[in-house]
């Protein structure tokens, strides 16, 4: 049986995929805690949003509907995006998903100087935060994919 093609080591694909899945369970948990709490909700959140993009964020809350939408598309985003990152499937598209989510959460609540918040935000960070972070960890999954290596897209579409 060939073994399949990685430009990565041994080490380096096994902490790949450790940190594939970590990020995918932190997200999939993440997802499900909002999704099983019925008082969560992201008006609040999006209500606070300061920065470039603030008028946007705040306007999208006096839409009922549209917050509904929003809020299942975020829930079920972050469960779908944790799931395919935890098992490797599809990863590299839920990847591209989990970029765009960061790019949108950070744009709502940019860590820049002289922004103050009226949500809880987590830590005090200037221009680096956990949604930055992510968005080079999901570009990472991106650019070096293991799921066709380690995970069920190996199972599903073969090796490359």
């Amino acid at each position: 049986m060939a073994k399949a093609r990685s430009s990565l080591t041994g080490l380096q694909l096994g902490v790949m995929v450790i940190l594939r899945v970590a990020i995918g369970w932190l997200l999939l948990y993440e997802g499900i805690g909002r999704a099983m709490n019925s008082s969560w909700s992201l008006t609040g959140y999006l209500s606070g949003s300061r920065g470039f993009f603030a008028g946007y964020f705040i306007s999208l809350t006096t839409h009922s509907n549209l917050m509904y939408a929003i809020e299942i598309i975020n829930e079920w985003g972050l469960i779908l995006i944790g799931m395919g990152l935890v098992f490797g499937l599809f990863s590299r598209f839920f990847s591209l998903t989990g970029l765009v989510f960061a790019v949108i959460g950070y744009l709502s609540h940019p860590p820049f100087f002289g922004l103050n918040y009226t949500s809880i935000v987590q830590g005090s960070y200037l221009i680096v935060n956990e949604l930055f972070i992510l968005f080079f960890l999901f570009l990472l999954f991106v650019l070096f994919p293991t799921s066709h290596l380690v995970g069920l897209d190996r199972l599903i579409f073969g090796k490359k």
